[in-house]
């Protein structure tokens, strides 16, 4: 199955990267729903993995983005991870525009390394919470994306299968309100629901599930000005469109 319920809810322990770029919470869903969801890339499949909805208001430098969920080994994975997968896809019209199948992800952050922008923040039985720096995974360049609608897409790379001993599963937000509602891809249909291309996750699991729960900070940008976007091209595949 897709999901997993989480039996109590601990308080999120959203931890910050700490760089020389002061940080401020741009969006916070909070981890409220008991309902999580499988995001995970296993060596031996082609993963699955989950997008979230969001919108930028302002050009936002991208800071750390936290993602809290479950690991339904029932303790630590970090033996089993060998890195992250991050990924922000631009709107097109509900759904993103491309999907970890390809390498055209607006930000497309592959096999980013424990210490390298991939860094834990719990794991342990029946947590675990990760986080990515965008600045760090990028290489140390930044990255400022313009106002608009947008995708958001992580997955831990794991050894084996994407639903074996190394399984992640993402954790929801009822509170959370996004314009569109969360998807799931299993491209190689690993669970048998058809659900190859994004999918709404209401609908595979015939419950109301508006969110996925995560925290983006951004950082000051180290551009020329105020009014200034910095030029960032995305390690190790350049992407399109970001500014």
């Amino acid at each position: 199955i897709f999901i997993m319920k989480k039996i109590t809810l601990t308080l999120a322990a959203f931890a910050l990267v700490f760089t020389a770029f002061a940080q401020d919470v741009v969006i916070e869903r909070v981890e409220d729903n008991t309902t999580s969801l499988i995001s995970t890339n296993g060596a031996n499949d082609a993963g699955v993995f989950c997008a979230d909805f969001f919108t930028l208001d302002a050009d936002t430098t991208l800071g750390s983005f936290t993602f809290p969920g479950t690991n339904s080994n029932g303790g630590s994975i970090e033996d089993e991870l060998t890195g992250a997968d991050f990924f922000i896809y631009q709107d097109g019209g509900g759904f993103p525009d491309a999907d970890p199948t390809t390498s055209d992800a607006l930000v497309n952050l592959t096999s980013v390394q424990l210490g390298a922008g991939f860094e834990i923040i719990i794991d342990e039985a029946a947590d675990g919470d990760f986080q990515i720096n965008v600045t760090a995974a990028n290489g140390g360049t930044q990255v400022t994306l313009p106002a608009g609608d947008y995708w958001v897409a992580f997955a831990p790379a794991v050894l084996g299968d994407s639903a074996g001993g190394g399984r992640w599963n993402w954790t929801g937000s009822l509170s959370g309100a996004p314009a569109n509602a969360p998807l799931l891809i299993d491209s190689d249909d690993l669970f048998g629901a058809g659900a190859t291309d994004w999918t709404e996750i209401s609908g595979l699991i015939g419950a109301d599930f508006p969110s996925f729960a995560w925290t983006l900070t951004n950082e000051e940008s180290a551009g020329l000005g105020d009014n200034d976007l910095v030029g960032a091209s995305v390690y190790p595949n350049p992407a399109t469109n970001v500014i």
